[in-house]
């Protein structure tokens, strides 16, 4: 007996252990997913969330814990109350059968127990004795619970991403959202964001001391293979590592490559106890690369090796490098309903794994009514732990998709639409001038003086020169502002809508959020949509999450896309550029979103002009445009073609045309009477007899036309009489200008190639800046498919180079038209290769090494934004204290719930629109990371810049307000900035900005007189004002406040 009692205290000591190792594992899960593992990360949600470790931590190892607890304990009483109940009724039975004296403490009396129904009933009442005793949940059944929450849990989380992570097992692991559809396409990412905000890696700057160290992302050299591998940070393999001594600069070079298990092993060292290298050990691997190379000063090296601030886990270096890798290789993707999504997975879990009801009925069978009670305590933890993970994501989410403010506008503009008044300022302006010297060539003499081709530059060569090119950006605010309300057209006569005036829109941002913005101004504005994408080739500049590049790439492109058609009007087409690697997909998620029946074609563009000679395999000749359409009112433009005059051979001398026939009877396929009954009828010939369509073979066939088009296109028919009798042909004349139905097959003589498109990049640039450009002739050719005309829009949401814009001014000047162009991109060339790309083609069209052959160029008028990144959002994320008062940032926070300090703390940060600021609305701004186009405002030691927001351009956006006039005024040396235009509504709409008091009590006469002022001068401009919005307390009547209506529909 002692021996037994030994054994089971041995089994409940296992049991407890292993309660306990599940419980750790499924912490150390958690920590994971809350995002806590990595303290030293100080960017994007990790700053967030490392300032809230301590409530995330207290969830962990008490709320949950304290919750799961509860939960067992519920079990337990539950448990018991219902064996209770059962005990207790069962004695009412054997009382009432036996009598009351029919039970001791033993069971039924053993007089009663001779018969069949008193020996069930007895046995019955011993059993349910024996499972009270045991009603508790044991230690063992508490770890299997803590060890199915780890394992579920363990499947859907990597790196700072919620996805289905990769299983190989016999039985599903996942379930998928199918509701009977007939072809159904999914993928891993498909109910996720992808949110890499630019295509681009980014580069890393840190200062130590006075050394300044920069980590740069450089393009490795020659075509890599990426299928099937991971992509890993190396350093380059020449000159990785710089050091300018007069600068104190250190730049590391890294390359972003894919490499194979095998290449991973051979360059990085496993740990301890690793047969391949984990995320610490390519960390390490470069540490240390770095630490032994020459060039990295000794007193830097040393400092690498200290820790930066005393509460970091890890070296100087190591944190940074670390950091830096997981910026560019984590946090790919934001769920749209995480909370949803996890549940329903665990249901399929709870069914397959753990119920595991396939296997009733079989050897495997298991008594599920002895689960239930169990698998609804695995329910409620898992759902608790699930509502807390997708707090956060819906936090995340909700920052996303908060539309961004624009941080930076400006406006390039020809000469010749510059009153001349402004030229004394445009000359004696130095930073215009040099920018005229960098793209035009404009240079300065022996003397001093800034000349071009020897002209002097003054007020004359301005008149001469009409073409050049003028950037508010190097203007003052004052300036500008005069300028934009006395803009003129080429004829001199005044502009009277601003926005009609406007060529083009430049949008510096991550394509989804500039759609995002602009979807209210020009939803179904747009006439044609051409895109480029990355082919996702594995090696080209697209990013994607390792063992997921096709599905990364299909929630980039299905999202883009499904916003971009709410663009596109009724009779406007999307032409979208792919290669083999994802057209196939593609054209799917494409006809998902437009519809499976305005497909219009896969058109195939031969992009060389001769087959490659090095190639491996197939030389690669074409790419596919996928077009589709909006609606069926769709209008598809006819194109020119040479005819071959020899065949037309007959003269009409009432016409004075030649032409060639055609036969009136339908040949070929389709031809008999049966495919169009109604094309079969009889018609008359010049010998008034009857003529019928039969065909050659003698059976009936059907005519072209209906009988209505014949009866009023007779003319056109020419009778030739044959020994079977008159024959009908219609008559096709010669043009001078001959237009056909567009081919699916696009020759590169008539829609160019990709050595014209580089070579026209360096024509502009003399170097080859930009290596994937697409020639302008593949965009003019879509332009005149489209049937894209005056005033309408183009948009390109992958614009690269900027080839739709330098197109678009190419057709322009060809057909003499106004067609205008929406372009956004997000790489840094935005503003050196995209915009000035524009800039050099308004001022000449014929370039060679960089330089204008002649000024022949376009009057035009553009504007560009800069938009607030998804990095800038978290980056402004700020708290409020406990007693309501807003913390400067997230560093500081007090412990309170996660719940309330991401949905409560937040709400006034300066990223979600803080209202009570909007009484300064000059005022506003945002801490960026960013230098190129802010180099103006000063960077603090982390690389943070404090730079504007342009409220006015944000809101009309938000507002979809077509600008018909922007307009300052002043009184009392208050600024109000005025803007005038419709709404999408047809509603007229003024927009009055300036500077007012917090709290009106004790400001009321300044109040009034603002009232007055709005009344009686801004408004006496603008009479015909529909609404009125103005910031801030407003006395004037029928004034509307700004804040709630911005706040709206900002989505903050």
């Amino acid at each position: 007996m002692a021996g037994v009692i030994y054994v089971e205290s041995k089994l409940e000591k296992h049991h407890k252990e292993l309660l306990n190792r599940h419980k750790k594992q499924l912490k150390q899960k958690l920590t994971e997913l809350f995002q806590i593992d990595s303290p030293d990360l100080d960017f994007g949600v990790y700053r967030i969330l490392n300032q809230k470790r301590d409530e995330i931590l207290r969830f962990m190892n008490e709320d949950l814990i304290n919750a799961v607890d509860a939960e067992f304990g519920k079990y337990d009483d539950e448990t018991r109350t219902q064996i209770v109940d059962e005990i207790k009724a069962l004695e009412r039975t054997i009382k009432e059968t036996y009598g009351g004296d029919s039970l001791n403490a033993k069971g039924l009396k053993e007089e009663f127990r001779k018969t069949a129904k008193g020996k069930e009933l007895h046995e019955k009442w011993i059993h349910l004795r024996q499972d009270i005793e045991s009603a508790s949940m044991s230690d063992l059944q508490k770890a299997q619970i803590f060890e199915h929450l780890e394992e579920f849990f363990s499947r859907y989380y990597k790196d700072g991403d919620f996805l289905s992570l990769r299983r190989y097992a016999a039985n599903e692991k996942y379930a998928i959202p199918y509701n009977g559809e007939e072809v159904l396409l999914h993928w891993a990412n498909r109910d996720q964001y992808y949110i890499k905000t630019d295509r681009f890696l980014k580069s890393h700057g840190f200062d130590v001391g006075s050394y300044r160290i920069l980590f740069e992302v450089v393009e490795a050299e020659g075509e890599l293979d990426g299928n099937g591998k991971g992509r890993f940070f190396v350093l380059i393999s020449d000159d990785p590592i710089t050091f300018s001594e007069d600068k104190r600069l250190l730049t590391i070079r890294f390359a972003h490559v894919p490499l194979s298990n095998e290449e991973v092993n051979n360059r990085f060292t496993p740990g301890a106890g690793r047969q391949k290298p984990n995320q610490d050990d390519l960390v390490d691997g470069l540490v240390n690369e770095i630490l032994k190379n020459e060039e990295v000063p000794k007193g830097l090296s040393e400092a690498f090796q200290g820790k930066e601030r005393e509460e970091d886990k890890n070296p100087r270096l190591r944190k940074h490098v670390m950091s830096f890798s997981r910026q560019n290789t984590s946090d790919f993707f934001i769920h749209k309903d995480l909370g949803g999504f996890l549940r329903q997975e665990l249901d399929f879990y709870i069914k397959n794994e753990v119920f595991r009801l396939d296997d009733l009925g079989t050897d495997n069978g298991i008594a599920i009514g002895l689960y239930v009670k169990r698998v609804n305590v695995l329910k409620v933890i898992a759902h608790r732990i699930i509502d807390y993970i997708a707090h956060l994501e819906n936090f995340q989410k909700t920052l996303w998709e908060k539309k961004k403010f624009v941080l930076r506008s400006g406006y390039c503009i020809t000469l010749d639409c510059i009153p001349e008044e402004y030229y004394g300022d445009i000359l004696t302006n130095d930073n215009q001038l040099a920018e005229w010297e960098k793209l035009y060539k404009i240079g300065i003499n022996q003397t001093g003086q800034r000349t071009f081709d020897s002209e002097r530059i003054d007020k004359t060569f301005l008149k001469n020169h009409p073409f050049l090119v003028i950037d508010t950006a190097f203007f003052n605010e004052e300036f500008t502002d005069n300028l934009l309300e006395r803009i003129i057209h080429p004829d001199n006569t005044s502009v009277d809508d601003l926005d009609e005036a406007i060529g083009g829109l430049i949008v510096k941002s991550e394509n989804w959020q500039a759609l995002n913005l602009l979807q209210e101004r020009f939803r179904e504005q747009i006439k044609c949509i051409y895109i480029d994408p990355p082919y996702n080739t594995g090696s080209d500049e697209f990013i994607y999450r390792d063992n997921y590049q096709h599905s990364s790439w299909l929630s980039m492109m299905s999202d883009r896309l499904a916003i971009g058609r709410n663009f596109i009007n009724q009779e406007g087409m999307a032409f979208i550029n792919a290669d083999d690697h994802e057209q196939s997909t593609l054209n799917i998620i494409l006809k998902s979103i437009f519809g499976q029946n305005n497909f219009l074609c896969s058109a195939i563009w031969e992009k060389v002009y001769s087959p490659r000679m090095d190639a491996k395999s197939f030389s690669s000749d074409h790419d596919y445009i996928l077009v589709f359409s909006k609606s069926e009112k769709v209008k598809i433009n006819k194109i020119p073609f040479e005819q071959n005059n020899t065949q037309f051979s007959f003269f009409d001398q009432l016409v004075n045309k030649y032409y060639r026939r055609r036969s009136l009877r339908k040949e070929g396929s389709g031809s008999l009477r049966s495919d169009r009954p109604n094309l079969y009828y009889p018609i008359k010939a010049p010998d008034s007899s009857i003529v019928y369509p039969i065909r050659q073979d003698g059976r009936e066939g059907r005519w072209r036309w209906e009988e209505s088009t014949y009866l009023e296109r007779k003319n056109d028919i020419d009778w030739v009489k044959s020994p079977e009798g008159w024959q009908p042909y219609v008559k096709q004349y010669l043009e001078e200008a001959a237009y056909q139905p567009p081919s699916t097959i696009w020759r590169h003589s008539d829609a160019g190639h990709n050595h014209e498109a580089a070579e026209e990049i360096k024509a502009l640039f003399k170097d080859n800046v930009f290596l994937t450009p697409k020639p302008t002739r593949l965009i003019q050719y879509i332009l005149t498919i489209s049937n894209c005309q005056n005033n309408e829009f183009v948009l390109d949401f992958f614009a690269g180079s900027g080839t739709t814009a330098h197109g678009v001014i190419n057709q322009n000047i060809k057909d003499k038209i106004n067609r205008k162009y929406i372009l956004v991109e997000s790489a840094d060339f935005f503003d050196n290769i995209t915009k000035s790309r524009i800039q050099k083609v308004m001022y000449s069209s014929n370039w060679k090494e960089g330089k204008p052959l002649d000024t022949k160029g376009q009057s035009h008028i553009f504007k560009y934004l800069e938009l607030e990144q998804y990095e800038d959002t978290l980056n402004n994320i700020e708290f409020l204290d406990r007693d309501g008062h807003l913390q400067a940032s997230v560093f500081g926070m007090k412990d309170y719930m996660l719940h309330y300090f991401l949905n409560v703390e937040t709400r006034e940060s300066q990223c979600r629109l803080n209202i009570d600021r909007l009484t300064s609305p000059f005022d506003y701004t945002l801490k960026i990371r960013r230098e190129i186009g802010f180099e103006q405002f000063p960077a603090d030691e982390e690389g943070f810049r404090e730079v504007p927001v342009d409220l006015v351009e944000t809101f009309n956006y938000l507002l979809g307000l077509h600008v018909k006039r922007k307009i300052v005024r002043k009184r009392n040396g208050n600024v109000y900035r005025v803007i005038h235009g419709m709404l999408p509504n047809n509603t007229s709409a003024t927009i009055i900005w300036r500077k007012c008091p917090l709290d009106p009590s004790g400001h009321e006469q300044e109040l009034e007189e603002d009232a007055h002022f709005i009344n009686d001068v801004i408004l006496k401009e603008f009479p015909e004002t529909g609404i009125i919005y103005v910031n801030g307390h407003c006395f004037a009547p029928r004034a509307t406040p700004i804040e709630p209506t911005f706040k709206k529909l900002m989505g903050a």
